[in-house]
């Protein structure tokens, strides 16, 4: 993981700095997509793109759905055994509620501001171009800062994180290909610039590297026993305070 974390902090600090200093960029990199004759971008029609973008929606929850329902069955069951290691259901369920869920989809796309490339006037659209560190941009909701479905895809980062040996470096790089696939589609669709792809993956991977120090990579992480037992003790109190309400209704 050290590696991922290094070229993602590398590529989102050049990124930044070179998308400051010529924000322009962004809109050259989008207009390479835009059919000017046609008025649209014509990716967006393409059979084989839908295709590739319905999938990599699905594709990650293939992964955090079990996450959840291992946490949610063991809250309810708290004397039962999880069906998968409790850090591993951890860190695949936490990282996409606060990843994908909360950061970029609850906080960020609600309140940066920033309109998507269908929306700018350069592109059809009736907003102004706003570069990727102004907040002041007219989306009221739904933004392009950042990438919701980028991030979806470089989530990906954190199932693969979980594979040992030789084969975890394939499936690392395999899912930050898949996390560039998905974004990259989203910019020839015009739904986002390239610093909200870039941005949606420095972001979630990062999340992703702090969960995995707390869980696996300090001297004093949890053990699967151990946080088993802690998610199973909270389902007990949960439930006994649940019977404590319902008792005094």
């Amino acid at each position: 993981m050290k590696w991922v974390l290094f070229f993602a902090l590398v590529i989102g600090a050049a990124v930044a700095i070179l998308f400051t200093v010529f924000p322009e960029w962004d809109m050259a990199i989008s207009s390479l997509f835009w059919n000017a004759s046609r008025r649209t971008f014509g990716v967006a029609g393409l059979g084989w793109a839908a295709n590739i973008r319905t999938l990599a929606n699905w594709l990650p929850w293939v992964f955090a759905g079990p996450a959840f329902a291992a946490i949610i069955l063991k809250f309810i069951f708290p004397r039962g055994k999880m069906f998968m290691p409790a850090r591993a259901a951890v860190l695949l369920a936490v990282t996409m509620a606060l990843g994908p869920g909360l950061l970029v989809n609850g906080i960020l796309k609600e309140h940066w501001g920033r309109p998507r490339p269908v929306h700018v006037d350069s592109f059809g659209g009736k907003d102004t171009f706003r570069p990727w560190y102004a907040t002041d941009g007219t989306c009221p909701s739904n933004c392009s800062f950042v990438s919701g479905e980028g991030s979806l895809g470089f989530w990906l980062v954190a199932p693969a994180s979980l594979v040992s040996g030789p084969a975890g470096a394939v499936a690392m790089v395999a899912a930050v290909s898949f996390g560039a696939l998905a974004g990259g589609l989203r910019i020839a669709f015009g739904g986002h610039f390239f610093t909200d792809v870039v941005f949606s993956g420095v972001l979630v991977i990062l999340l992703i590297v702090l969960m995995r120090l707390w869980l696996y990579d300090r001297s004093r992480s949890p053990t699967d026993a151990s946080l088993e037992d802690a998610i199973g003790n909270a389902g007990l109190a949960l439930q006994a305070n649940l019977r404590r309400l319902l008792g005094k209704a």
